[in-house]
């Protein structure tokens, strides 16, 4: 879940996992059936245990409480992996947690099972945050919470002036094609093997990400019209998928033998074995916090096309309300709350993460206090939400897999696509 756990704003803090036990005890009390005025209200919000994410979530309910004297929120910490089990056990019960912290892929299936209350004012949040990132929380035309980052794989990578300066690079590339010929001027080889990667978008999820952008970048979709099967059956897949063979078998600008392994394409960058690498913004603080690296930035990746350079995106973390929450009411007005701009600008800065609500994104604080990710923010406005995946990690594999095979020659693009397809469908099929 490295992705989720971003920590971007390299040069203010770094978000880590420290895994520890928290007490779920503590239940709801002073019931207003759903009716917010000034009697005691308590809300029970879980969350899971990233340092950053609960520093500014004690924050909001600070800064509430001066604003609601009446309403004590209990914000209750667990370990993901526990947290993840949790949610699963007790969201279905008579005393589930009126709030709870979830990551947009997780929301459907709950809204779907009729375990979330639907928020009143659906139709104004669609408007305030990116529909890449609140994609994931709605379902059957309502929406069912509140993300508060964007997260966000692809449209910019990491790179190495230093190295674009050697090889004569005097600007960013413009072009797709442009892309490509500065990356062959900046892969580095012994022999017949690779030393320094001039492109690299071999990481599981760039894969995908790019995959998917591709086709989108030429005008098409990878979904049926109602989303509940895919289609790489189509010119645009097979091009976009033969692309990124190229990258390997043609263009030789990178190659897949960490494909699997440990030691994934941003780890090799900071090694400094690769020139330009696709990752997530998340990686900044990586590579300053955890490899000590400093003297690299983050470029915009142009279009596959001459058309926007659009992209798949999963939803990020965000807020939901239990449908059995006796405070159901209460509860919305503390996520509403955290959604004004001033709060949620202070949670995206606290947290080193990208803003899912537009007007943060767009507001100056936060790119001078987050420099770096200047690339990433501009790309926004270009991401789709990535549909309905049903089962995420599924999903991913299946390309993944046909993917190193087509390099390795043990299937074709056409063959290799149809089978992502069907197998992909089929439990997309079963999911429904």
């Amino acid at each position: 879940m490295k992705k989720t756990m971003a920590s971007i704003l390299a040069l203010l803090l770094m978000a880590s996992f420290a895994l520890a036990g928290c007490s779920d005890k503590g239940n709801h009390s002073g019931s207003n059936n759903g009716q917010s005025d000034d009697k005691p209200v308590k809300l029970v919000w879980w969350v899971h245990e990233n340092p950053s994410f609960v520093e500014a979530n004690k924050k909001l309910i600070e800064d509430y409480k001066k604003v609601k004297p009446n309403v004590t929120v209990d914000l209750q910490v667990f370990p993901y992996d526990a947290f993840v089990q949790k949610i699963r056990v007790s969201m279905n019960t008579k005393n589930p947690p009126d709030i709870v912290q979830m990551f947009g892929t997780w929301v459907r299936e709950y809204a779907k099972n009729g375990l979330l209350e639907p928020a009143a004012n659906g139709a104004e949040l669609e408007a305030e945050v990116y529909p890449a990132a609140i994609g994931g929380f709605q379902y059957d035309g309502k929406v069912y919470g509140v993300p508060h980052e964007f997260n966000i794989e692809n449209a910019a990578a990491l790179r190495y002036p230093q190295m674009f300066k050697e090889a004569g690079i005097d600007k960013d590339p413009s072009t797709w094609a442009e892309l490509l010929e500065d990356a062959k001027k900046l892969t580095r080889r012994s022999g017949d093997k690779i030393t320094v990667r001039g492109l690299d978008i071999t990481s599981n999820d760039s894969i995908v990400f790019y995959f998917l952008a591709f086709i989108q970048q030429q005008g098409a979709d990878f979904w049926n019209d109602d989303q509940t099967q895919v289609n790489f059956s189509t010119p645009e897949a097979a091009k976009a998928m033969q692309e990124l063979v190229d990258l390997v078998k043609v263009h030789k600008v990178t190659d897949l033998t960490k494909l699997g392994t440990p030691d994934e394409p941003y780890m090799i960058f900071f090694k400094g074995q690769s020139a330009i690498t696709t990752a997530g913004p998340w990686t900044i603080a990586e590579g300053i916090n955890t490899f000590n690296v400093e003297n690299f930035d983050y470029m915009p990746i142009p279009s596959f096309t001459d058309q926007p350079a659009v992209f798949s995106s999963e939803s990020g973390w965000g807020e939901v309300v239990s449908k059995q929450s006796p405070n159901s009411q209460a509860a919305w007005e503390f996520v509403q709350f955290m959604m004004e701009e001033e709060n949620a600008l202070a949670w995206n800065l606290h947290t080193s993460s990208i803003p899912a609500n537009k007007h943060v994104a767009e507001d100056p604080k936060y790119l001078e206090s987050a420099p770096l990710v200047k690339a990433a923010v501009e790309a926004l406005p270009n991401g789709r939400w990535i549909g309905p995946l049903a089962d995420r990690d599924y999903f991913f594999q299946v390309i993944i897999d046909v993917y190193a095979e087509i390099v390795h020659d043990k299937t074709s693009v056409q063959d290799g696509l149809k089978k992502a397809e069907t197998d992909i469908n089929k439990m997309l099929q079963a999911k429904q």
